[in-house]
Order: structure tokens, then C-alpha cells, then sequence
């Protein structure tokens, strides 16, 4: 039986390398000099206002968060909100000695916020419904929602539309899907109750196979277009498989995921998606989801939209949590694009990888972009 301490466990089976960790409160360096993560922020007073810590130092994201002599885990807990609501913590661990006599207010808080528990009892992680009553040490730790089918369910699906949609009120009257491939999300849309979609594709030899898969079919449109910020020319960068290519540049995606190459290159027009919609007569208003699975080209697609983000009830897009390809949009830099606009992200997915996943964001139908 290995003698490593609880907290190295789970940082080597939960965080890949070049993760962020904040070690929050006095005497983080005990803690820290643990670490095999190449990125370490550390806290050396405790912090009652983490959001604001965080802010100042334009941290948008945290991958793990260690508690330790923070003068109350729960205090520490309250000045970081908005981290919590967005869920931009993936994990929280603290000790039993941490939480005081706060454990079971502790764990409602962070259940509020759509977080799993757990604790770390005879060196096996415990998943807790309710805050442990024994009164035995233990060291604890908070899971984000999105980790949960990768780590413990072993499940690797993505959303299911037919699923998702009616869980939040969502009723599909048409999907704009955007990096369409060869239109291998159809069969889920059409599950959901929604036949009619456009798809647009950017690499004309894929375009290609997609017009023929659904030549004859009359609720879908296919458009060959590489939907951006601007129009203009881009570099396009083809990936073996098919189905990591991008407008920009593969960075971290190739070291994740070395038996994908780059194959090459192409050159391809771009254009906003209002214009790609328009150049083909298209009524936005037939279309109230949108869809997008770019490969790191999401803000760019979003920062484009302007005004025509109002006519969607909901947005699902993969998400990046690192810099999978050069200078893509993170997470938060999604939700800074569709929160003014009146959307919340309400699901994260990352079944595959820590890196990446799918998020769902739904417009308040009383907002007014």
C-alpha cells in the first residue's frame, strides 16, 4: 500500500499536468511542495474574497482548490460566489479539521452549486449524499458537475438532445449547426423532435460528403462556409480523422492527442454567420438553437453574431478549458459573449478529457438583449 499522502492521490487522478491549483490560506507552502502540476498559485493570507482575488489576478478559471488554514473553510466558501455559480472551480478539498463545525452547512453550499462530495476514508474516495455525521478525520473534495461521467460514471457520451432539451424548457423549432462534418449529430436532433437543420461546414472535401449524405432531404440545409468574426481569408487546418480540424492552429490538442496530426493546410473564405445566413436567403427565425463544434473557433463564431444572438433560445458549443489550439476561446470566454445577451450556461459536459467538453446555455425569455 503506497504511503502518499491523501491530496497527492487525487491530484495524480484527477488533474492532468498544467493545471491551475490555488493553495488558499496561511502556510500554503506545507501543501504546495507536493505538487507535480506545473502551475501552482499560491495564497498566503486567507482569502474572504476569493472571487476578487481571483479577479485581480484575471485567474477566469480554477482547477483546484486547496483549503488549508484558511480560518473556516465556510468563510472562504461565501467569498467565492461567482466562481461557485459558474462553476469555474473543478475541484475543492479540505480537511475535516477545515470545516469545523460548518461540514454539513459546507456541503449544502456546495451542493447548491450542482457539486458532488466526497471524502477520503482508508484511501478510497467515498461519495457522500449528506455531510458524514462520524466526526472522523477525513480530507473532503467537491467535484464540478462536468467531471462526473469521466471519473465515476465511465461514460463517454455527450449530451443527449432528447434528453437536454426538455430539461430545461428548450423546444427545438430548428438547429444552426456550425463545423457540421458530415452532419453526425442529425440523428440526435431528430431524437429531440427537430428535423430541421443547417448545417455548415468549412473544408469543401467534407462539405462534399455531407451534401450527399442528405441530398433529397428537405428540412436540411447545407452550406460550405467557415463561420468567423469578420470576413476575409483564413488558414484552415486539416487533422487526420477529420474531426479536429479548425481555423486556427492545433497547439496543446497535439501533445493530448498525439495519434491525431496535422495533415495540412488549406486556404478558405470567412464570413460572419448573420452574412452566411443571408447569403443563402435563410430567415433566422425558423432557427431557435445554436449549435457549434468549431474546434476552438467558438468566440470567433459569437463575436460575429451581433444582433441575430436574439433569435436563439439556446446554445450548445464545445468548450475549451486549455489552449487546445492557438488563441481559442476558453469557457468564460463564452459566457463574457452570451451572458450579455441574456443566456446561462445550465450544463457542462467533459466526458473525454479535463481539457474540453460540451456546454448549454439558455436564454431567459424575459431578458432583452
Amino acid at each position: 500500500m503506497t504511503n502518499q499522502p491523501p491530496e497527492d492521490l487525487l491530484q495524480k487522478r484527477f488533474l492532468p499536468l498544467g493545471t491551475l491549483i490555488v493553495a488558499a490560506g496561511t502556510k500554503a507552502e506545507d501543501w504546495i511542495g507536493n505538487l507535480s502540476a506545473d502551475r501552482v498559485v499560491e495564497v498566503l493570507s486567507p482569502p474572504d474574497a476569493l472571487d476578487r482575488w481571483a479577479t485581480d489576478r484575471s485567474l477566469r478559471h480554477i482547477d483546484w482548490l486547496f483549503v488549508h488554514r484558511a480560518g473556516g473553510a465556510l468563510q472562504m466558501l461565501k467569498g467565492a460566489e461567482d466562481l461557485l455559480r459558474l462553476r469555474r472551480i473543478d475541484f475543492i478539498q479540505f480537511d475535516q479539521e477545515e470545516a469545523g463545525l460548518d461540514l454539513e452547512r459546507i456541503y449544502a453550499v456546495l451542493q447548491g452549486y450542482g457539486y458532488s462530495l466526497f471524502r477520503f476514508a482508508n484511501r478510497n474516495l467515498e461519495f457522500c449524499r449528506t455531510a458524514p455525521v462520524d466526526g472522523n478525520p477525513a480530507t473532503h473534495l467537491a467535484v464540478a458537475p462536468r467531471h462526473w461521467k469521466r471519473l465515476f460514471a465511465r461514460d463517454q457520451s455527450m449530451f443527449r438532445y432528447a434528453e437536454l432539451f426538455p430539461r430545461h424548457g428548450v423546444e427545438p423549432r430548428g438547429i444552426v449547426h456550425v463545423g457540421a462534418n458530415e452532419g453526425q449529430e442529425y440523428d440526435g436532433y431528430v431524437e429531440a423532435g427537430c428535423r430541421r437543420v443547417i448545417f455548415i461546414e468549412a473544408d469543401p472535401d467534407t462539405f462534399a460528403r455531407l451534401q450527399e449524405r442528405f441530398a433529397g432531404n428537405p428540412d436540411v440545409i447545407c452550406i460550405e462556409g467557415a463561420a468567423s468574426d469578420r470576413p476575409g481569408r483564413a488558414t484552415f487546418s486539416r487533422m487526420s480523422g477529420g474531426m479536429s480540424s479548425s481555423l486556427l492552429n492545433p497547439r496543446d490538442h497535439l501533445v493530448l492527442y498525439p495519434h491525431i496530426s496535422l495533415n495540412g493546410t488549406i486556404e478558405v473564405t470567412t464570413d460572419t454567420l448573420p452574412a452566411i445566413l443571408a447569403a443563402h436567403e435563410v430567415d433566422p427565425a425558423d432557427y431557435n438553437v445554436l449549435a457549434m463544434d468549431t474546434q476552438g473557433a467558438e468566440r470567433m463564431i459569437l463575436s460575429g453574431c451581433g444582433t441575430l444572438l436574439a433569435q436563439f433560445d439556446a446554445v450548445v458549443t464545445e468548450a475549451n478549458y486549455a489552449e487546445l489550439y492557438e488563441g481559442c476561446g476558453r469557457l468564460a470566454d463564452l459566457d463574457d459573449l452570451l451572458v450579455p445577451h441574456g443566456f446561462e450556461r445550465v450544463e457542462e459536459i467533459s466526458p473525454h478529457h479535463h481539457s474540453w467538453g460540451d456546454a448549454f446555455y439558455v436564454r431567459h425569455r424575459h431578458s432583452i438583449p
